[in-house]
């Protein structure tokens, strides 16, 4: 079955990214090179686990703050406050990815008679958290 249609969203707190388009959940594993006069070859220690958030969208604002528009982005960034984040598209059944990070940067795009862009980037506090939606 094919269950996942590119629905999955950011939400930052209680509120999603206005106008994403785009979202990317990427983790990875430190790794210490192990080699000694005993070892054959490579072996490794894993470490830390660092993992990030980033994603695209078109710039907006929001009704009453209903949504983390491109304000809200630039001053999350400025405030330098953890935030609570979660990765869904809300079916039962799917995978949901939770955690808390900082925003780590923003940045806007502006080009001739194209729409105003963002694109921004967070980066995980601790390891995230793996669930399937109830």
């Amino acid at each position: 079955m094919l269950d996942y249609n590119g629905s999955m969203r950011v939400k930052a707190g209680t509120k999603t990214i206005l106008h994403e388009q785009e979202s990317s959940f990427s983790m990875t594993v430190g790794m210490q090179e192990l080699a000694t006069k005993d070892i054959v070859g490579k072996n490794y220690n894993p470490q830390d686990i660092e993992w990030s958030l980033t994603g695209t969208g078109i710039a907006d604002n929001s009704d009453a703050d209903a949504q983390v528009d491109t304000l809200a982005l630039l001053n999350a960034v400025k405030a330098k406050l953890p935030v609570a984040l979660e990765l869904t598209d809300g079916v039962s059944g799917n995978v949901m990815i939770s955690g808390d990070g900082y925003y780590e940067s923003v940045s806007i795009k502006s080009a001739n008679k194209e729409k105003v862009t963002f694109d921004f980037a967070i980066k995980g506090i601790g390891e995230p958290v793996f669930a399937n939606n109830a």
